[in-house]
């Protein structure tokens, strides 16, 4: 019995169990990280989802050794918040190739960017968004996406930028969000595959 299925069949496979990987992976980490909180010390401030996310989008280019012409727009960081069922992802990637990954329950993967291949991913998920400034707005609100869709900032020398998307459009297959979002999962799939992210 021969099966034949069409490319858009195959991503969409792809992106559900891209979705459900990724959410496992990071739930499975939060769970770990709250059981040796448990016998530990409350954590600082500094350790906090929100202080995490809050630094991420203000990180600037003289932070990262960029000298940017301020002549043309440049992306320089993207912040991906996505909400995963009451839960909300949040993955960071740099043109330097700096990445962290923050979950709302609690978890967090930073400075994994000094791997190779997570750096070039990073790299790679900026460059890309580079070509999506045009479908942002500027914004001074940084909020959480709201239920059901994943939100972009995107970081430049002349501020903030951002789009939100619906999940269920990127899910079809039929959002111009698709791309850079996928852009977002290969970040994601690579730092899973981090000995540093395991732990």
């Amino acid at each position: 019995m021969n099966i034949n299925l069409d490319n858009e069949t195959v991503l969409y496979t792809t992106a559900i169990l891209l979705q459900a990987g990724i959410l496992a992976f990071f739930l499975i980490r939060s769970r770990k990280k709250k059981q040796k909180q448990a016998t530990a010390m409350p954590p600082a401030d500094e350790d906090s989802y929100e202080y995490n996310r809050n630094a991420s989008l203000q990180v600037q280019p003289q932070h990262l050794g960029l000298t940017m012409q301020p002549s043309v727009t440049r992306v320089y960081g993207v912040v991906m918040d996505w909400d995963m069922g009451g839960t909300t992802l949040t993955l960071c990637g740099y043109i330097t190739g700096a990445t962290n990954a923050f979950l709302s329950s609690g978890s967090a993967i930073k400075g994994v960017g000094a791997n190779p291949a997570i750096a070039e991913q990073a790299s790679d998920f900026v460059q890309t968004a580079q070509g999506y400034l045009g479908k942002c707005m500027p914004v001074s609100d940084t909020g959480l996406p709201l239920p059901g869709t994943v939100r972009f900032y995107l970081l430049t020398n002349k501020g903030i930028f951002a789009a939100q998307e619906q999940l269920s459009m990127i899910e079809d297959n039929t959002s111009p969000w698709l791309g850079l979002f996928f852009k977002g999962t290969m970040l994601l799939d690579e730092i899973k595959k981090s000995p540093t992210a395991a732990s």
